[in-house]
């Protein structure tokens, strides 16, 4: 052993102490990765064979999280439905059970709770990003969410996800043009930024969109793209536990078995869904309600024309043509004894219904909006956009014939 004249050992041997250490740390990296990409494509495994399973479910795995609604657009024999808490309330014919054993070859996907808005599902399918270029996908309007000026902006932040959010900030499916006008909107919520610098500051910088914004994002991008996808990770497992938490295996359809549905003759049964107790508990509703002036009607219909959900639904449009969906829109209907109660008149569903039908026909989106129903108080339940069993076979029938091709598009 080499020796330096006070008797201490060179730098040789503590060489010698350090190389061993090194290759111990070497190994241990080496081992947590070779685990992370194991669970990791043990995760990706129980996706492909039990999306199915969790199809009808309305989990927080599925509904905040990205990597199952990605794999249910890769299944042919699953639509994608977003929507309200109309997909999720308990009623007969609802899509979700209706579908459920593949009468006509495919099951629902259904994604949405209470006060899911236009832009909360923007940043959902911005999350699954090109995966839904060429696929069907299907999304149920409330007419609610159009009749104020400012939606209670709660409802937005309860469905807030931050990893959708993170991986709509730092898509590259879509055009910075279209990622600034969302991030406007966005901002105007400060409780889902608030905490989050990160998805905050990469926000301001696409809302203000100068040529050192633009620097400061590509900077900030890096360190984005790493947060979502330690985000990603921690969304598979969370998936996967889900999935095995229903162990319902993969059903096996084949088209030849597939007789479809006499829809004729399920529509002309459809009044033996009628809820006579609901349609009763409406009109009284309006007998209680009834406005005596047109004060309360006329300024509604003026909160309707600047509502922001107008500038959201659009943006929601933009991003289903970038992205290259292929999109069925449904709008309940706004029913007479609705207009009664509000106090309104048929001049504000007219201008709602012109304006949809605008951006539907500006976008190339085929759209129903059921006005054949405006005069039967049984197609909704509630005035709460709740769909009654009637009207839930009358939206099942636009489902299936979108599935089949039989909607023709603008």
């Amino acid at each position: 052993m080499l020796t330096n004249m006070s008797g201490s050992p060179t730098s040789s041997s503590t060489a010698v102490v350090v190389r061993p250490n090194l290759w111990a740390a070497g190994m241990a990296c080496a081992v947590a990765t070779f685990a992370i990409v194991a669970g990791l494509l043990f995760c990706v495994h129980v996706e492909k064979r039990g999306i199915h399973a969790v199809a009808p479910e309305f989990s927080d795995a599925k509904l905040q999280g990205v990597v199952l609604q990605e794999r249910a657009f890769a299944e042919d024999d699953l639509l994608v439905f977003y929507g309200s808490s109309e997909l999720a309330k308990e009623m007969p014919n609802n899509a979700v059970q209706f579908f459920e054993h593949y009468p006509t070859g495919f099951r629902v996907f259904p994604v949405g709770k209470p006060g899911t808005t236009a832009l909360a599902v923007l940043q959902k399918i911005a999350a699954v990003g090109d995966d839904i270029k060429g696929r069907k996908v299907a999304y149920s309007i409330s007419p609610g969410c159009f009749f104020s000026e400012v939606f209670d902006p709660q409802y937005y932040e309860g469905n807030f996800s931050e990893q959708q959010a993170m991986e709509f900030a730092f898509s590259t499916d879509l055009s910075l043009q279209l990622k600034r006008d969302v991030a406007r909107r966005m901002l105007d919520f400060p409780p889902t930024v608030a905490n989050r610098w990160l998805l905050g500051a990469a926000l301001r910088r696409l809302a203000k969109d100068r040529p050192v914004d633009r620097l400061v994002y590509a900077c900030l991008a890096p360190l984005g793209y790493l947060q979502i996808a330690i985000g990603r990770a921690q969304d598979h497992f969370e998936a996967a536990v889900e999935i095995l938490r229903h162990r319902e295996p993969q059903p096996v359809i084949s088209p030849t078995h597939v007789s479809g549905l006499n829809w004729n003759e399920l529509l002309a049964r459809a009044a033996q869904f009628v809820n006579q107790a609901a349609v009763q508990a409406k009109r009284r509703e309006v007998a209680q309600n009834r406005a005596t002036h047109s004060v309360r009607g006329e300024l509604m219909f003026s909160e309707m024309l600047r509502a922001r959900e107008w500038t959201d639904f659009e943006l929601l449009l933009r991003t289903l043509k970038e992205l290259g969906a292929e999109p069925l829109l449904l709008s309940m209907p706004v029913e007479d004894i609705r207009l009664e109660v509000y106090g309104a008149t048929p001049k504000l569903r007219n201008a709602y219904v012109e304006r949809l039908d605008a951006l539907a026909e500006k976008y190339r989106v085929p759209l129903i909006d059921f006005r054949d129903h405006e005069r039967d108080p049984a197609f909704l339940v509630d005035f709460l956009d709740h769909l009654s069993g009637k009207g839930w076979l009358y939206y099942d029938k636009a489902l299936d014939d979108f599935f089949h091709d039989r909607v023709s598009s603008l």
